[in-house]
């Protein structure tokens, strides 16, 4: 007998079940509809390719509740009803967990703009705005970057991950300026951080988030003869946590393998500050940070308590 041979059918905008609407418009996507609309639009030559890292980041806000809906910078589709701007937010509305997108925003759905009937010249002009940055958003704020840079150490911080900040890179800016607005303690010391990197090169803004903490402990009054010692190293013994830090950053922070930098300058920041305030001894060699070690805390901190604003 002849087998009969079934030609698969061409995955087309025509053949998409979830129709785009006529005009510009908010709407409903459901993740049936983003798994659709991804499988039947994405057909264009001109698409640009799909990054699974991107789409990943996007998944993770949706998932954690901190996507924003029906921005006005929509889901974009040619004349033909092909994707122009949306193949990443819909592969991560579609990969999104059911109970999370519930939990957090009460049904399986998200809101957005559609933009249909867009001509397709128009996709080399989308994305080169310039892109704001939480220190552009703290209007007013002396020190904008440094005090952002320290709201973004310790949005990473509060995963309360074991080894490090694996989420660093992907705190978003509407959550840096909220951390900002929860850590005031973030503004008490950025010029007192600053001359201290004029001095060392330790960096501002993991100094402040150190900081940030250290004020919601009782240790709080050691703090001025802290940035005192690191300002001018003045009259500090051999073994003085705060000489053992400046010496570590003078002529260059030098990196170890395997363990990203950022992480291991926020280590050793503050396992300086800890054994300051506790009255440990600590060696050159004792302040760094080794592969496979625990992630040190600020010492009497914890995230989930958020210790008390003094």
């Amino acid at each position: 007998m002849a087998k009969t041979t079934i030609e698969p059918k061409e995955l087309t905008p025509a053949a998409d079940p979830y129709p785009l609407p006529t005009f510009p418009q908010v709407l409903e996507v459901s993740q049936e509809m983003a798994s659709s609309w991804l499988t039947h639009r994405r057909g264009h030559p001109k698409l640009r390719p799909l990054s699974a890292s991107v789409s990943a980041k996007y998944q993770d806000l949706m998932e954690a509740g901190r996507w924003r809906e029906a921005t006005p910078e929509g889901l974009v589709f040619d004349t033909e009803g092909y994707i122009i701007s949306a193949q990443h937010r819909l592969k991560a509305l579609a990969n999104a967990s059911e109970k999370a997108l519930k939990k957090h925003y009460g049904r399986p759905y998200l809101l957005f703009w559609i933009f249909p009937e867009q001509p397709r010249d128009i996709a080399g002009y989308l994305d080169q705005g310039f892109r704001r940055t939480a220190a552009h958003l703290l209007v007013g704020t002396p020190y904008a970057s440094s005090v952002a840079s320290g709201a973004k150490h310790l949005a990473a911080l509060a995963d309360g991950d074991r080894y490090g900040m694996p989420r660093f890179n992907r705190v978003t800016v509407p959550e840096i300026v909220e951390t900002v607005r929860e850590w005031p303690e973030l503004e008490r010391w950025p010029a007192e951080a600053h001359a201290i990197w004029s001095a060392t090169g330790i960096p501002v803004g993991v100094h402040l988030a150190v900081l940030a903490q250290a004020a919601r402990t009782e240790h709080v009054d050691k703090i001025p003869a802290w940035l005192e010692g690191l300002r001018t190293g003045a009259n500090l013994s051999v073994r003085d946590p705060r000489l053992l830090l400046r010496e570590k950053f003078h002529g260059g922070f030098v990196s170890i393998a395997r363990i990203p930098r950022r992480d291991q300058i926020c280590a050793v920041i503050t396992k300086a500050w800890n054994a300051y305030v506790t009255g440990e001894t600590l060696s050159a060699v004792g302040l760094r940070q080794r592969a496979g070690e625990l992630f040190p805390k600020v010492a009497d901190f914890e995230f989930e308590k958020k210790g008390r604003t003094v």
